[in-house]
């Protein structure tokens, strides 16, 4: 049977538009992305701030709130305006000495909910969103100028000022206080107010924090000495436990135990009881008390015997 070269080969289109798949187009409008250790610090700092502002809602709000940071991000602001609600509360708080400004973002129930709660209401859903009113808009700010202190604080030091409270805009689309081009920090929440869940997300001009987010990467990595390394294992929690000499038997043994069998251990009584951490002796003690609580006196330890 003779094969053709027509039966064979590939049409060139089809072996660009494979290739095209393979090898995707690099889009040169995307921010360079963060490196692990910057993320990892950026994650702690927004996690910090995400029980700072818990805290302060379920104690002003009176209703119990939980935000769990669900991911870091370097977009665009282009980008982070687009992955928004079309209608939503946009709170712009403004960096001193500069002009990027930093935005805490969530939903407009979620707000009104928050209004209703510290008006006294009892509210256990979501209502309907929409713009604030004077009063519900002097309600948000007022709140709002203690959430931009805890971000400032959550970060610790990554900001370069403490944002002020400046604005509230209702539409990502129009709000062009920052380039769209321009790189910024997003991080993303998942809102719990009582029984209702929802969204919300913070950010930062990538601009405002490289610096300080670089320094802080070349300060930890060459302050790390062996002394450090020393201090985190004294501190690391360690289980120990006062016990006699170990006796074994066999398993036949265990299970024929009954009530009033009698075990005769391989302690003498003037011995005192061993300090284990694990499996390993690490001292002999004997045993006392101080008031009602147990306690134990160490007399010997392991270096001391060998």
């Amino acid at each position: 049977m003779t094969i053709t070269a027509d039966q064979t080969a590939e049409p060139a289109e089809t072996t660009r538009d494979a290739r095209s798949d393979a090898y995707p187009e690099y889009d040169f409008s995307r921010p360079a992305q963060l490196d692990r250790e910057s993320v990892r610090h950026l994650e702690a700092g927004f996690e910090a701030f995400a029980r700072l502002w818990s805290a302060q809602l379920t104690a002003k709000v009176r209703v119990r709130a939980h935000l769990a940071l669900e991911r870091v991000e370097l977009v665009s602001y282009e980008e982070y305006a687009e992955s928004l609600p079309v209608t939503t509360a946009m709170v712009v708080g403004t960096l001193s000495g500069r002009e990027e400004p930093c935005v805490v973002q969530f939903g407009l129930d979620s707000a009104l909910l928050w209004v209703v709660q510290m008006m006294g209401g009892r509210s256990t859903s979501l209502p309907e969103p929409r713009t604030f009113t004077p009063i519900e808009l002097a309600l948000v700010r007022h709140l709002m100028e203690d959430t931009f202190e805890h971000l400032n604080a959550g970060l610790d030091g990554l900001l370069p000022a403490e944002p002020r409270f400046s604005a509230v805009h209702y539409n990502p689309q129009y709000m062009q206080v920052i380039s769209a081009a321009a790189a910024v920090i997003v991080a993303r929440y998942s809102m719990r107010l009582g029984d209702a869940e929802t969204t919300a997300t913070v950010m930062v001009p990538a601009s405002a924090v490289a610096d300080r987010l670089a320094a802080t990467g070349s300060d930890a990595a060459a302050a790390h000495t062996p002394a450090h390394t020393v201090e985190q294992v004294r501190s690391t929690p360690l289980e120990v436990t006062l016990r006699l000499a170990p006796l074994t038997i066999g398993a036949g043994e265990v299970l024929d135990l009954a009530p009033g069998d009698l075990l005769r251990l391989p302690h003498p009584e003037t011995r005192p009881f061993e300090l284990v951490a694990g499996d390993t002796r690490i001292a002999l003690a004997t045993p006392g008390s101080r008031g009602s609580r147990l306690t134990c006196l160490i007399t010997t330890t392991s270096e001391e015997t060998h």
